[in-house]
């Protein structure tokens, strides 16, 4: 026997928790793929030092401040 459930506690909008948690999954997800993406421009083309690295782990962390800011904006 199935109960229902009231159609109010489906529709609840996700908890402060599980919000703020896929901010900074989105956050990591964004500066990794920039830093990845640095590291492989470095090792295509053999620098000494890891330059492309850091100035695209650096633009990431810039971009996902500018998501994440923006998002809690919109909240």
């Amino acid at each position: 026997m199935k109960i229902k459930k009231n159609p109010q506690e489906e529709k609840q909008p996700p908890n402060g928790y599980m919000k703020y948690s896929g901010i900074g999954f989105q956050m990591i997800g964004i500066i990794g793929v920039f830093t990845y993406a640095g590291y492989q421009l470095d090792q295509q083309q053999q620098t000494k030092t890891p330059i492309y690295t850091g100035l695209l782990s650096l633009l990431g962390v810039i971009i996902s401040l500018y998501v994440i800011i923006k998002g809690l904006k919109s909240d």
